[in-house]
């Protein structure tokens, strides 16, 4: 798409079209779905299960993604994005159900399950936004597609942990789920009326629903067939994927846990961090993707993911109290500012639009960054069982020693750094 194209659509500055409609969604997601993200570890615990168990939760819900994701990056690059991303919407909206009624840490596992098993359609998002943006702004493009709906949300998490003090975690997280369906809701039909194809309709085909088992063989065989597609530069971001998806793993969930149970946060200082980090990304994401579009991305990717490696361990051995654990996440949002978007972009500026589809579902969306909140985006289908296998060793060592997921994490982002700078590079001519 190019920057007279984009001008001609709804919207502001260079958010219009599918790029302004999808980040007004976010926005919506982020002030009401993300609330109880960060205390769903709590939320297991007060509903009986052990910190080995929040890992297991984590690890099911990440295995759920490899059954669809196929399926999904075959459909938008097939036979185009929006209709999968309109109805894939309406079936995560539903996944707030069986977390608003759980009674035991169980049920939670199976709601995590069956979010993941929808959210197939997640790297498709990215695509939509690649696709409606001119390929020289991209960076700047995905940066205020970040930015704004966290800044919308800043003070969302904090709302959330003032319930959880006011209220007691369990009715507190059952009324948030409550909401967090009607915003899906919400979200489905707004999706529904504005977004627009992206994929040429030259090159669309139709699909036999009637054939299910052909549509899913040809799926999963068009996944190996990319992988084997992958060119050199794609193939390095996805073994960086690959490996930071497993060790962040090993701390995402301990985070919160580690906070409450050692450093003694409260929920309400937990969300307020949140909202720090916010405010940082907020000051930060944009002018970061302007540099990083006018530069080229390695020259800031690189010195930052030598950075990270340091955040898990300042935060088991320096910090200890909640000012310090503030001061942590300021420093953790303005490297993560550089790092989501200039990743997110790399991939995107290497990756063929026709591709584009099932690339970001087989090595996700290109996302790397270390986060107090645990969050783990950009999954595709190589990344799945790493960052099951490492969210359920995290609960485990997280028994052994509290300090253990957090070192080991550590270690092997030095590991992903050093790769990085062996093997990431901008590409000479950026795919449109």
């Amino acid at each position: 798409m190019t920057i007279t194209e984009t001008k001609k659509e709804f919207g502001i500055g260079i958010l219009r079209g599918n790029l302004f409609w999808l980040t007004l969604c976010q926005c919506i997601w982020s002030f009401t779905t993300n609330i109880p993200t960060s205390y769903v570890p709590l939320y297991i615990q007060q509903l009986g299960g052990s910190p080995a168990d929040v890992g297991y939760v984590r690890s099911i819900a990440a295995l759920a993604g490899l059954f669809l994701y196929p399926l999904g990056g075959y459909i938008a690059d097939k036979s185009g994005r929006v209709k999968l991303v309109n109805w894939a919407t309406l079936g995560y909206a539903s996944s707030f159900i069986p977390y608003a009624l759980a009674q035991n840490w169980q049920t939670v596992a199976f709601a995590a399950f069956w979010q993941s098993f929808v959210l197939f359609y997640m790297p498709i998002l990215t695509v939509l936004m690649a696709d409606s943006m001119p390929a020289g702004q991209r960076a700047a493009g995905f940066g205020l597609a970040i930015s704004i709906p966290q800044a919308i949300g800043i003070f969302a998490p904090s709302v959330g942990g003032y319930l959880v003090d006011k209220m007691g975690l369990i009715p507190a997280m059952r009324m948030i789920y409550q909401i967090g369906l009607a915003a899906g809701i919400l979200v489905f039909f707004i999706r529904r009326a504005t977004l627009k194809e992206t994929l040429d309709p030259a090159k669309a085909e139709k699909i036999d629903w009637k054939n299910l088992p052909k549509v899913f063989r040809d799926s999963y065989s068009n996944f190996f067939q990319t992988v084997r597609w992958l060119p050199d530069p794609l193939i390095a971001i996805a073994v960086m994927q690959v490996t930071q998806m497993f060790f962040n793993g090993l701390a995402g969930s301990m985070w919160i846990i580690y906070a409450t149970a050692i450093i003694g946060v409260t929920a309400t200082q937990w969300g307020l961090t949140s909202a720090v980090q916010g405010v940082t990304n907020l000051a930060i994401a944009y002018n970061a993707g302007m540099l990083m579009d006018k530069y080229g991305r390695r020259r800031f990717l690189i010195p930052f993911t030598f950075i990270v490696p340091l955040f898990p361990l300042a935060f088991i051995f320096l910090i200890k109290d909640w000012w310090g654990l503030a001061g942590l996440a300021i420093v953790m949002a303005f490297t993560n500012a550089f790092l989501m978007s200039g990743f997110q972009s790399l991939l995107s500026d290497w990756t063929p639009r026709e591709r584009r589809g099932r690339v970001t579902s087989t090595v996700g969306t290109g996302s790397f960054y270390v986060d107090i909140r645990g969050t783990q985006g950009g999954g595709g289908m190589l990344l799945f069982i790493p960052l099951s296998i490492g969210q359920a060793l995290g609960g485990i060592l997280y028994m052994q020693s509290p300090t253990y997921p957090f070192i080991v994490c550590s270690f092997g982002m030095a590991f992903v750094a050093i790769w990085a700078y062996l093997k990431v590079r901008d590409p000479k001519e950026i795919e449109k």
